[in-house]
């Protein structure tokens, strides 16, 4: 059973240049504290990957628009740890000191480009409990910024993997995914940790909001979006009162779009399909190595 810790809400922080040591083993930036776990990390490797996530950092605050919220919750944890089954990926939880909240990105690697950087640090800037909207938003992040080898894309584009279920006939309709983790083919262990019971369904998901969030960044663009989150505060999903149309007419709208655009696709869509009816748990990671090889 594959354990992750929970992914919260999004956080971003804007950094400064100069990066000044906190101890042999931390770096510091103006919204950002980055350390290393490994014991391995020299400084200037350290110094590297606090660079790499601060120029990550500044692109997000630059696509939002956004406060880093760096008043109300302090600096960023960038911690970075040891490969988790060989896999470079990130994960964003809260982690209480005292009485204070402190939010944390957790990489799991330090060589190459991180997976899910992106998606995480974008993860505390907006607080959201609804793992639909938390998702939409953090995977249109990394699709914009981030790494595109990265879960659900995995080299492909969401697009691609969304119009593989179509024809499938396997898509989940978006108002079964829950604002929680079961719906998702995931399982809340406690702890900050969770479990993905199934993988193909997880994979699914994850694509189709990732494809969703770009029609929506695409058609009615980032303020729209930022005050749909808002008042997602609120009000549970409150689609008609900042889109002005209910979630059911969105869905059919981005779908119909999706079908239109797909003609220019049908290589992709053919592998990222023969992978996922081959074997959905492997689907992401035959993906990427396909795409770095052709590199």
């Amino acid at each position: 059973m594959r354990i992750a810790i929970v992914s919260l809400m999004f956080v971003a922080g804007l950094l400064a240049p100069a990066l000044s040591p906190a101890s042999d083993k931390a770096l510091e930036t103006s919204h950002l504290i980055v350390s290393d776990t490994t014991g391995n990390l020299s400084n200037e490797q350290l110094k590297r990957l606090a660079d790499s996530a601060q120029e990550t950092l500044d692109k997000i605050i630059a696509f939002w628009s956004a406060d880093p919220g760096i008043a109300q919750y302090g600096k960023i944890r960038v911690v970075f740890d040891v490969p988790r089954r060989d896999v470079y990926s990130s994960v964003f939880y809260w982690e209480k000191k005292g009485d204070q909240r402190i939010r944390i990105v957790r990489v799991f690697g330090t060589d190459g480009a991180p997976q899910m950087m992106a998606h995480k640090l974008a993860s505390a800037v907006f607080p959201q409990k609804d793992k639909l909207i938390r998702n939409m938003m953090g995977i249109l992040t990394e699709a914009q910024v981030g790494n595109p080898l990265t879960f659900p894309m995995c080299g492909f584009s969401s697009d691609e993997w969304v119009l593989a279920l179509l024809e499938t006939k396997s898509y989940i309709p978006l108002n079964d995914l829950g604002p929680d983790h079961e719906s998702w083919g995931m399982k809340d262990m406690g702890d900050g940790k969770l479990a993905i019971h199934d993988k193909a369904k997880q994979h699914k998901a994850y694509a189709e909001t990732g494809s969703f969030g770009n029609y929506m960044f695409q058609t009615y663009g980032i303020k729209k979006i930022k005050q749909f989150q808002r008042l997602s505060q609120e009000k549970d999903r409150p689609w008609r009162d900042a889109f002005g149309i209910s979630m059911p007419e969105l869905e059919a709208n981005w779908l119909n779009t999706l079908r239109a655009n797909g003609k220019t696709r049908k290589e992709s869509v053919s592998i990222v399909l023969k992978l996922f009816e081959t074997n959905p748990d492997t689907a992401c990671s035959e993906a990427q190595k396909l795409v770095t090889r052709r590199n």
